[in-house]
């Protein structure tokens, strides 16, 4: 018997995917963010100072969707950008005040979230399966990043 679709492993992590975006980015749009604005936040508050390349890297997305989120942070003075001191193409970005003011909101839509999407599950399956979601993402990751599989 052929195995249906909807059996799949990776049709139910997708599925489960476009319901944490489309959660996420209701959310975040009361802020006046889009999910992948919020992981920029994030990850420069985390972080601090980089360069538009190393988020772009960090963040797995292309240089022209990275070029529109740094844009519209910037434009709603959430970020700054400026020419590197070392290397003037360079561009290295910084969470401005307001910026850093939504880190904290956005952790708590996270938190939120988390609780909703993981309600019947125990810590330890919680921790099983991020184990394993992990794994699956060392398998991918240099597929999808264009370097040959290990």
């Amino acid at each position: 018997m052929k195995e249906q679709i909807d059996h799949t492993l990776g049709y139910n992590i997708h599925m489960v995917s476009h319901f944490l975006q489309n959660v996420y980015n209701k959310r975040l749009g009361e802020y006046g963010l889009t999910h992948s604005q919020a992981k920029v936040i994030y990850f420069l508050a985390s972080r601090g100072d980089q360069s538009q390349t190393e988020l772009q890297n960090h963040l797995h997305i292309k240089a022209s969707s990275m070029n529109g989120l740094i844009e519209s942070l910037a434009k709603h003075e959430r970020i700054t950008k400026r020419s590197s001191s070392k290397d003037k193409r360079t561009k290295i970005i910084t969470l401005t005040d307001n910026g850093l003011e939504l880190h904290d909101t956005i952790l708590s839509i996270i938190q939120d979230i988390e609780k909703e999407a993981t309600a019947g599950l125990s810590p330890e399956e919680q921790q099983v399966m991020v184990s394993w979601l992990k794994k699956m993402q060392q398998n991918l990751k240099p597929i999808t990043s264009g370097r040959e599989n290990k």
